[in-house]
């Protein structure tokens, strides 16, 4: 198979995913390093967060759709999926995935892919995995391998069933929770009715990044859709630190329910040539409905 062309249509199909990413405070992908890391400092325990997540925000077997638009363009939909929250020795940890399918006729991209990570009680990752289809019978795949009392992160890539040597690495970790591509929204959304300025560190693939969020900017209603009233919400937004590909400026805005599920409703970000929006089209969360704004 060759590589650079395998390469090539995983950035393509990734324009979708990260435009949600940003949108909602996954960071942009930037490009991975191919030198080896420097050898990892001695193990270290992270320090409680100064503003712990409200985890009673997610609820087992929800399912939340989005559709992604590009001026009057609609590129795809993304399904955010909580598909298990277990006690373990006294920890909660949180199981979640995401599929995202662009829609059939958009432009060199043919994407289906499915992104999973665990979280441990204060967000931290635990592992993460992608599968995404690169051509119709042949798969790539990314995991990530968190070694018990290691501040490492283990990586690993493969096409198919045949492992990527170059592309395999070990990070350290620094002491620090390290958020992964898919449980930065996670993050986002179990913060997103505090008040505070957040620097969050995240592994993106091969890479580190950290991204820059202000969460309780204001109360704002936001309309979508989906719902014939508008939303009361809690709005944040925040900035990557760098240009991402496919003209990703950095910036971004996301509003999330003022209600305790604090639901991601609407997300913008802005590009070189304008902004790619997101909004939730559909829902799958017992006894939840979107909270109506009450004009004062």
């Amino acid at each position: 198979m060759n590589i650079r062309t395998s390469r090539r249509d995983l950035f393509a199909g990734h324009a979708v995913f990260l435009v949600l990413c940003a949108a909602l405070l996954f960071s942009p992908a930037a490009l991975a390093q191919n030198k080896k890391p420097p050898a990892p400092p001695p193990p270290k325990s992270a320090p409680p967060p100064a503003h712990p997540p409200n985890m009673g925000v997610f609820q087992k077997g929800e399912e939340l759709t989005y559709e992604v638009k590009y001026l009057t363009f609609k590129l795809g939909t993304i399904t955010a999926r909580c598909t298990g929250i277990d006690t373990v020795k006294g920890r909660v940890f949180s199981r979640m995935e995401c599929l995202i399918r662009s829609y059939k006729g958009v432009p060199l991209v043919d994407l289906l892919t499915r992104f999973q990570s665990t979280v441990d009680d204060q967000l931290g990752s635990v592992s993460f995995s992608t599968k995404e289809r690169i051509k119709d019978t042949l798969n790539k795949y990314i995991h990530y391998t968190f070694p018990k009392d290691r501040d490492v992160v283990m990586i690993v890539d493969r096409i198919g069933k045949d492992i990527v040597p170059e592309r395999n690495e070990t990070i350290p970790l620094e002491g620090k929770r390290w958020q992964d591509g898919l449980s930065l929204l996670f993050y986002a959304r179990a913060h997103a009715h505090q008040r505070y300025r957040d620097r969050v560190p995240a592994l993106i693939y091969h890479s580190k990044a950290t991204t820059t969020i202000n969460f309780g900017v204001k109360e704002e209603e936001q309309e979508i859709d989906a719902v014939p009233y508008d939303i009361a919400c809690w709005k944040l937004d925040g900035e990557t630190g760098f240009t991402g590909i496919f003209g990703l400026t950095g910036g971004f805005e996301g509003w999330f329910s003022k209600d305790n599920a604090a639901v991601p409703i609407y997300a913008k970000m802005h590009v070189i040539l304008g902004s790619v929006r997101l909004q939730l089209i559909s829902w799958k969360k017992p006894g939840w409905n979107p909270p109506r704004h009450v004009r004062k």
